[in-house]
């Protein structure tokens, strides 16, 4: 006489032994999968996937090429950044958001004695607050709806051009993310330092070109 477990459908008719033996297998597979995933940082790697399927390593050698991938996705995502920001304040020449610093000019000689018998020096001179280039409001509300809604071809164009750079900054910012989730350090280590090297790449590459990083798609995520 059979003892085992009897297993019922929605009508209330038994489920044969293969169908229940293969529900088990995909529970069972299903929880051990779930078990596999990383809760804590570990240095172990192996065999452990990164985003994709395919993309792990077996051996020391490509773990270490899955570190350099990382870590050149990581100037793509500053370098995209920067091109965003170059491109607002040397091609589209977008300075509604900029800031000017300028000084204040002084009518006075600085050469030239004061009332106490003091110079006035470089030290005493000073620096207006920051000020907007633009000012847009005396705009009336068609005005504003129609150059929100209706800019012009020129002004598609680029903001064709800015939606692209920011979907590329906001999806490989999003697979680093994912990537530093995995808890294995070495990948983790592959972020951080890419993203750092990457950082002091792109700020000295400002200052030399003149650029003001803050202006662009996606300047908040840097």
């Amino acid at each position: 006489m059979y003892m085992g477990t009897t297993y019922t459908g929605t009508a209330g008719q038994p489920l044969p032994t293969s169908a229940a033996s293969a529900g088990s297998t995909d529970s069972s597979s299903s929880d051990m999968s779930m078990m596999m995933m990383n809760e804590y940082f570990t240095s172990y790697y192996k065999d452990y996937p990164v985003l994709f399927k395919n993309l792990h390593a077996n051996s020391r050698a490509s773990a270490f090429g899955i570190f350099v991938l990382i870590f050149v996705a990581c100037f793509f995502f500053r370098g995209f950044g920067f091109l965003g920001s170059y491109l607002e304040h040397n091609v589209f020449h977008n300075y509604t958001n900029s800031v000017l610093v300028e000084k204040e000019d002084c009518e006075c000689d600085p050469s030239e004695e004061s009332e106490g018998g003091k110079k006035i020096g470089p030290e005493h001179e000073t620096t207006t607050a920051p000020l907007l280039l633009t000012s847009h409001s005396n705009k009336s509300y068609s005005q504003i709806f129609k150059e929100l809604f209706f800019p012009g071809m020129v002004e598609l164009c680029k903001d064709s051009i800015r939606l692209v750079i920011a979907f590329v900054v906001v999806m490989i910012g999003y697979a680093l993310m994912l990537t530093t989730m995995s808890f294995v350090l070495v990948y983790f280590f592959a972020v951080c330092s890419g993203l750092a090297f990457s950082e002091v790449f792109f700020n000295r590459l400002a200052m030399v070109l003149g650029v003001n990083r803050t202006g662009g798609p996606c300047s908040g995520m840097h």
